[in-house]
């Protein structure tokens, strides 16, 4: 079983590249960066995807989704992190309540960084073809 992490690593040429979307990449390779340091043993596996030419229509998302929808039924949650390196606030989330219960339970761990808001109907460009076909994002 499978959780994809992500971040796009283009931009446009006339943008803030720095913060979309190089820090959701940074982002997402840090997660996965420290849960390895802190020892942990995830019971799925965790894989980083750094999208490109998300600016462009999501290309490479739909290009790894091509690749990779036979096996949908491996994919447990997606999750993309877009839009630049801000104050977080919360997470926002596609899935069914069991799924909505346990992110919510999950996100109480954040407690301590004031960040454990669960916000419904979550999208991003490079999640958006498998959130609707089903997985979670």
């Amino acid at each position: 079983q499978i959780v994809l992490v992500s971040g796009h690593l283009d931009s446009w040429d006339v943008g803030q590249g720095a913060m979309d979307d190089g820090g959701g990449a940074f982002i997402s390779w840090e997660a996965l960066s420290l849960i390895k340091d802190l020892g942990l043993r995830p019971k799925r596996t965790l894989r980083l995807v750094l999208w490109t030419a998300e600016e462009q229509g999501g290309i490479g998302a739909e290009q790894y989704y091509q690749l990779h929808k036979e096996n949908i039924s491996n994919f447990d949650i997606v999750m993309e992190s877009d839009e630049g390196t801000f104050r977080p606030s919360g997470l926002g989330f596609t899935g069914n309540a069991k799924a909505r219960d346990i992110v919510t339970e999950v996100m109480t761990l954040l407690q301590p960084i004031n960040v454990t808001d669960v916000y419904g109907d979550a999208d991003g460009t490079d999640i958006d073809y498998w959130m609707r076909d089903g997985v979670p994002g």
